[in-house]
């Protein structure tokens, strides 16, 4: 599954070979009997990599509406211009694959162009008021609820907890502690974070993302805003303070030998070899490090940044459902998203991607890598992703291993962000 804020940009990627026109919100036949039960044929996409994720609710739903035949056409790649070009066709299914946020007015499959475009319903779900306020900017469009959230991963610290309780470490969770953690794992032979500094495509960004989270985005969840009206910059702020870690962070060794020359699934294999204790990437990462190494268990935690161990983790969500606004069966396609959404159902959606509910969720049961990352999701103690520009992330990305490397400053790199930034 391509995650749309790290899979090339950490933006919203543009599918620019659609201009996207506005319709009507109406539907075709709601397919509702006299007496109000659902009826008919439902039809929906989804990625088939995660068919367990929707199959449970399918059959659920059914069971609770047996007069409602639900048809999900599950297909592989990127479904994002497949389900565009369907809307565009006026050929989509009711119930739609989605990316959550986005930016009105683009050409993309994301809740905020969509609802904007009158390309989706609105759905009233009992639960809509369950979303945390972080998170409500990337599904309500002028007041309304428009997608069943879904599940969120994170973007922090794994780490090797068998390999920490044979060494009777445990994850840092201040600053200071991550400096000692990296001097306690030299003296056992490995280290501490398998970074792949040198794969300058998205490597170096991983540490930047899961820091700022505590430094930037959740105290200051509007930071972007801010940005983009010139009341902060990068230099001078939680970014810069982010390199100075980073700098320390190098200098102690906390990355290994030959980082700079390390690529993301060198690091993971790293991991997976027991030659470092953790790494810090997106948690979908784990999987292939669990199938490497089968007799370990791990952990997801957050990526200290500060030193009064209030941090804050940043979270990414994945795919939305949301109601094809010409949907053929309207009512039942609404049903179908809102149904979603209750408790047991978005538990059985996030288990089925191996994540954790975006709404906090007393009948989910996270298994023991991501107790974790639930536990702060249900604090309220996520951050969104850094919604950097294509410049800003090369920026990063290269500015990074540049300093590093001795040719630049946290100062400096802070202005190359800024200068790419053009404001």
């Amino acid at each position: 599954m391509k995650i749309r804020n790290l899979a090339a940009t950490a933006g919203t990627i543009m599918v620019a070979a659609l201009v996207l026109s506005g319709c009507s919100a109406s539907g075709g036949d709601s397919n509702s009997t006299s007496d109000g039960e659902l009826s008919g044929t439902l039809t929906g996409i989804f990625d088939s990599q995660y068919k367990a994720a929707l199959e449970p609710i399918v059959a659920n739903f059914e069971k609770k509406y047996p007069d409602v035949d639900v048809q999900i056409d599950y297909q592989g790649g990127d479904l994002g211009p497949v389900i565009l070009t369907q809307l565009q066709g006026g050929t989509a299914p009711d119930v739609l694959l989605s990316f959550p946020g986005g930016t009105e007015g683009t050409a993309a499959d994301n809740v905020i162009p969509l609802a904007a475009g009158g390309l989706i319903a609105p759905i009233e779900p009992d639960w809509a008021g369950d979303i945390p306020e972080t998170w409500k900017s990337s599904f309500f469009h002028d007041d309304q609820l428009y997608a069943f959230p879904g599940a969120i991963q994170p973007l922090t610290a794994i780490y090797n907890k068998t390999m920490l309780d044979e060494f009777g470490l445990k994850a840092p969770t201040t600053l200071d502690e991550v400096y000692a953690f990296c001097a306690d794992a030299s003296d056992h032979g490995v280290y501490a974070y398998a970074q792949g500094l040198g794969d300058t495509s998205a490597g170096p960004q991983m540490l930047s993302f899961a820091q700022t989270a505590s430094l930037v985005y959740g105290p200051t969840p509007d930071w972007d805003a801010q940005l983009a009206s010139g009341d902060v910059t990068y230099p001078k702020s939680g970014w810069e303070t982010q390199f100075e870690i980073y700098q320390k962070m190098f200098d102690a060794g906390c990355f290994g030998d030959g980082a700079l020359g390390r690529s993301r699934q060198q690091g993971q294999d790293a991991v997976a070899a027991r030659q470092a204790l953790g790494l810090v990437d997106v948690g979908a990462v784990t999987a292939g490090i669990q199938k490497a190494d089968t007799k370990d268990e791990f952990i997801i935690t957050a990526m200290p940044a500060t030193e009064d161990g209030k941090s804050y983790i940043t979270s990414l969500p994945i795919y939305s459902l949301t109601v094809n606004a010409k949907a053929k069966n309207l009512a039942a396609a609404k049903a179908f998203v809102e149904f979603a959404g209750e408790p047991e159902q978005s538990a059985l959606y996030a288990t089925g991607f191996n994540m954790v509910p975006l709404i906090p969720n007393d009948q989910f049961t996270p298994p023991a890598e991501l107790a974790d990352f639930a536990q702060l999701v249900n604090d309220g103690k996520t951050a969104m992703l850094a919604n950097v520009t294509p410049e800003v992330q090369v920026a990063l990305n290269t500015g990074v291993q540049s300093m590093l490397l001795g040719q630049d400053t946290p100062a400096s790199l802070a202005q190359k962000l800024q200068d790419a930034y053009g404001k």
